[in-house]
């Protein structure tokens, strides 16, 4: 009992010292800069398959790192890309029109991942990212299970914060 209190404790201790750090995970092999912009939070939700949180304590932006549980092999990662594009472009009823800026299969030091990002355009647009919600997410297999990470700008219209989660997912570093 000691020692798990002891585990908990500097776990605690440990990522109240992430601010703008290096977040690890994954017994050291899932490596992300939470730039300035996130803290590591607690998951409102409290999904199963999440193994981070994070949010942005001056907006209503966040961040989720989870794990899935229905595998997922390199070669299905075309089909969660098509599958997961569909979902959201189909939307749901609080989900608006969706831009995808992004939505293909890239390699990232050597490991391939579906890297999706999408917004909320506003009427008139200036640019492509002026709007709300400011998604992307990466998903790749990882010991033949999804791993996903997924930073959302929320309603927040910042495009300073849209840099930051990029930096963000720019910053992801998987060893196996």
């Amino acid at each position: 009992m000691r020692r798990t209190l002891g585990i908990c404790f500097a776990l605690v201790v440990s990522l109240s010292g992430l601010n703008a750090g290096t977040v690890t995970l994954l017994d050291g092999k899932l490596t992300l800069d939470t730039t300035d912009a996130f803290v590591p939070g607690k998951n409102p939700k409290q999904e199963k398959q999440s193994i981070g949180y994070f949010t942005a304590p001056e907006s209503d932006a966040w961040g989720i790192i989870m794990r899935g549980t229905h595998g997922l092999q390199p070669e299905g990662l075309a089909v969660y890309l098509k599958n997961k594009v569909a979902e959201y472009t189909k939307g749901m009823s609080w989900l608006p029109k969706l831009n995808w800026l992004k939505k293909e299969i890239v390699t990232i030091d050597g490991r391939k991942w579906a890297d999706m990002r999408y917004i909320a355009p506003r009427a008139n647009p200036r640019n492509p990212r002026d709007g709300l919600l400011y998604t992307r997410i990466l998903g790749t297999s990882y010991d033949g299970q999804l791993l996903e990470i997924l930073f959302t700008s929320n309603t927040d219209e910042n495009p300073v914060l849209k840099d930051k989660i990029d930096q963000v997912l720019d910053s992801v570093k998987l060893t196996k």
